[in-house]
């Protein structure tokens, strides 16, 4: 996503003076926090509309789960935010950006195990980012419940970041080991299990 933390530092120079109290539940939020609000709209609209290609392009089935958790989440993360948005009289974008969009129509043009890898391996360092962005908007934002909202953002954020990292190692591991080899002449051969072993990974809703 985009830096959120630097659309907030830009938006509050023109916003409250430095004396202001945070803002009540009740109250308009200031335009600092109104900017962050829409640039995390947007960047839970780039993770809805990526997560649905990937889950349909994806070979793994960890890979298609996690690009299908990424859709379900992000939808929720998105809806909970059009609420409070509403309450706080913020207009939120309604698609996806056509730069992320065009970033992932490159990354269709691989298949199979290249796409699942450079997909989680992008999954990885988007989510390192989001996850240091997120956390320091909600130290900076005045308003009560945008912070709240913020902080569970935080926590899905860093969740999805753990998963993420977890299926990349397994999916680099995996295909590796499926890379064949001739045998030396008088060798003997096992039948390798590796593609039977279970990475341990788990989706929590």
């Amino acid at each position: 996503m985009r830096s959120l933390v630097s659309l907030f530092a830009a938006a509050a120079l023109v916003t409250t003076p430095a004396f202001a109290q945070p803002m009540k539940s009740d109250q308009k939020i200031d335009n600092a926090d109104a900017a962050a609000m829409k640039q995390l709209a947007q960047a839970n609209l780039n993770e809805i509309e990526g997560g649905k290609a990937a889950a349909s392009k994806a070979q793994s089935p960890d890979v298609k789960q996690f690009a299908q958790k990424m859709v379900d989440d992000h939808t929720q993360m998105l809806n909970d935010l059009k609420s409070l948005a509403q309450q706080k009289s913020v207009s939120l974008p309604q698609s996806a950006s056509i730069k992320d969009m065009a970033q992932m129509k490159l990354m269709e043009r691989s298949s199979g195990a290249e796409f699942d890898k450079k997909y989680m391996e992008e999954m990885v360092k988007d989510h390192q980012k989001d996850a240091k962005e997120v956390q320091d908007l909600a130290a900076k934002t005045k308003d009560s419940d945008f912070k709240a909202a913020l902080q569970k953002a935080s926590t899905k954020i860093n969740e999805h970041l753990q998963l993420a990292q977890r299926i990349a190692s397994s999916s680099a591991a995996g295909s590796t080991s499926n890379s064949t080899t001739t045998p030396a002449p008088g060798s003997t051969t096992s039948p390798s299990t590796s593609n039977q072993v279970n990475p341990g990974i788990t989706y929590s809703k």
